[in-house]
């Protein structure tokens, strides 16, 4: 027979190594889940980290541009005195230009030479200008080298240069117009097929007003070069009118006839006298060429020529000498009663030993507002055609 308490304690050693292997698989499958959440943990910190690591860094870009921002404002209260001495030695140079300018403005206003001053007087005061920019840069921006300022000016003026050619040689033309002075404001003129008054010599243009009333811009490269006939260069010159006369009128006569026409035009002066001259044989009709002298302005020959033509006429008329050509006088007359001797031929005109007065011509005016009488003021700014910035 077994002993009751042996069987006991056997019972109670199997139970113990029972719970020892349950605790053991129990402590590995634990430790094992442990494990396994560890490095799940890992692996989603991993893909965490490579994701932030991919993504932009917004934050980082915020901070380097606020870090430039505060540079620049601690840059720009480190300058701001230089920058305070640079505007105030541009406005000081720009404040002498415009001085200068005035001065040189008044200077050749007094002299009568308005358009080269103002022209001078821009050159001077952009001159200056431009040197005044180039040290208040200096003094702002204390690296940049007065010496690389002037190369950088210098190529650019060569590319100025190249692209701004018409404007260069224009003003070129316009200085060298002013300097020679072959002619200037109110001198009436002739360039090619234009013909009028100059109002204004600019820089880049002459500015002519025509007799009718319009304003034509002629670049001064034009003007320069062409052909100009400047009417009134001389205080005097010639106007001239061309009439016909029949052969059976005696020369002397028809000359006395004319002069008395002239004599009470005041537009035509004494001296030199009047000029009645054979100039040409016709077929039927002797050609008088009837010169005179008048003062050169435009409105003398036009108020000229119309009163002398008028009182030629008339005084033709009051002396039965009829201009027309004889062949049509005769023509006319043929189918008409008007042949005293009946022989078919025109009437002989008989010998004057003394001349027949007209009635002397009547006065023209021309009006101040006529452009054939326009004279341009002395300074008249507002007129021109160009912009201000540009005279």
């Amino acid at each position: 027979m077994h002993n009751p308490s042996c069987c006991c304690n056997y019972g109670n050693y199997i139970i113990f190594r029972t719970q020892r292997k349950i605790m053991r698989k129990a402590s590995l499958y634990l430790l094992f889940r442990w494990n396994e959440s560890v490095l799940s943990a890992l692996v989603s910190n991993n893909r965490t980290m490579n994701m932030t690591a991919n993504a932009p860094e917004f934050t980082d870009g915020l901070e380097l541009a606020w870090d430039k921002v505060s540079t620049w404002s601690t840059d720009f209260y480190l300058l701001l005195p230089n920058i305070m001495a640079g505007m105030l030695i541009l406005l000081v140079f720009l404040g002498f230009s415009y001085a200068v300018k005035r001065l040189v403005d008044g200077y050749f206003a007094k002299r009568d030479r308005v358009d080269l001053g103002r022209l001078l007087s821009d050159v001077v005061f952009w001159f200056l200008a431009i040197l005044g920019t180039l040290i208040s840069i200096t003094i702002i921006m204390p690296s940049v080298q007065p010496v690389n300022l002037i190369s950088g000016l210098g190529l650019g003026s060569l590319a100025i240069g190249f692209a701004f050619k018409d404007i260069l040689q224009n003003w070129l033309a316009g200085l060298l117009i002013l300097l020679r002075l072959p002619f200037r404001r109110g001198d009436q003129i002739q360039v090619g097929d234009i013909e009028g008054t100059v109002e204004r010599i600019e820089p880049r243009a002459t500015i002519i007003r025509t007799y009718d009333g319009k304003d034509i811009v002629v670049p001064n490269t034009t003007v320069y070069t062409k052909e100009v006939t400047i009417q009134t260069s001389q205080p005097r010159r010639r106007v001239e009118i061309e009439i016909t006369v029949g052969y059976d009128h005696e020369i002397d006569f028809i000359k006395d006839i004319i002069q008395e026409a002239l004599k009470p035009i005041e537009e035509i002066l004494d001296k030199p006298a009047p000029q009645i001259l054979c100039w040409n044989l016709g077929a039927t009709s002797l050609g008088l060429k009837i010169r005179w002298w008048i003062r050169s302005e435009r409105s003398q020959e036009v108020i000229s020529r119309a009163r002398a033509i008028q009182a030629i006429k008339e005084t033709f008329q009051a002396n039965d000498v009829d201009p027309t050509d004889p062949d049509l006088v005769y023509t006319m007359q043929a189918h008409s009663s008007d042949d005293p001797d009946g022989d078919g031929n025109p009437p002989v005109k008989k010998k004057r030993s003394t001349v027949k007065k007209a009635p002397p011509p009547p006065k023209y005016e021309m009006g101040a507002d006529d452009p054939e009488t326009y004279t341009p003021k002395a300074d008249h700014k507002a007129d021109t055609m160009l912009p201000a910035d540009e005279l």
